[in-house]
């Protein structure tokens, strides 16, 4: 026959649950912290000036408590590369299930990412730009790269292939690589901007409007 627990050890155990919630809680906002600071002194000082030390001063934490949650500068980068690309695809995925047909999809895919980072070219540096010059990403994080980029193709080329069963796609056009060639019309956009911002340059045309043109492209050439 099982015995059951004394009030007292029931309250032992939820007492001991809620300190370890806590303590979940603070590491999670440090670990944020810290995000918020690698962030902030890598858009400040770039790459070369991105140190363990730098991070620390900026989130004013000691290097050994910086180190319990991030053993490299590289560690850093990648986390914030990966988290960065969460958030993308969450908005990218929310105007992909919102457009009345595929093709339109691919446009509203075109839209939404050139508008996440029309302001802010920085948070696109360091999703994309930063990690690459760095050249190095854990196998964690690579992974969950590789995972999130497919669910939102998975989800692109569904809308595309239900476009193709209704004799709505122009023919010839494989669903698919229809999906990655939108991802990399905006990526183009993105990356041609903020390489000229780099160099103190501009484009002839506005972002915006390089973004319309491209989107009437894919939707002339998609619809059948």
């Amino acid at each position: 026959m099982r015995r059951r627990a004394s009030p007292k050890t029931g309250a032992a155990a939820s007492g001991a649950q809620e300190r370890e919630a806590r303590k979940a809680r603070r590491q999670e906002g440090r670990r944020t912290a810290i995000l918020t600071a690698a962030r902030a002194v890598l858009v400040r000082e770039g790459l070369s000036g991105l140190t363990l030390d730098a991070v620390a001063a900026e989130a004013d934490l000691s290097k050994p408590s910086l180190f319990y949650y991030f053993r490299s500068k590289e560690d850093l980068v990648g986390e914030l590369a990966v988290e960065g690309l969460a958030r993308e695809v969450e908005v990218l995925e929310v105007a992909v299930a919102s457009a009345d047909s595929g093709v339109e999809a691919l446009a509203a895919l075109v839209r939404a990412r050139v508008d996440l980072y029309a302001e802010d070219l920085d948070a696109f540096r360091v999703v994309y730009l930063w990690p690459q010059l760095l050249g190095r990403q854990s196998d964690a994080q690579r992974e969950r790269v590789y995972a999130l980029s497919a669910r939102l193709n998975d989800a692109l080329e569904a809308r595309l292939q239900a476009d193709a069963r209704a004799g709505r796609l122009a023919p010839g056009f494989q669903p698919r690589r229809l999906a990655n060639v939108a991802w990399t019309v905006a990526h183009g956009l993105l990356s041609l901007v903020a390489g000229l911002e780099n160099a103190g340059g501009n484009t002839r045309y506005t972002l915006s409007q390089l973004r319309d043109e491209a989107c009437v492209l894919l939707l002339r050439a998609g619809v059948r």
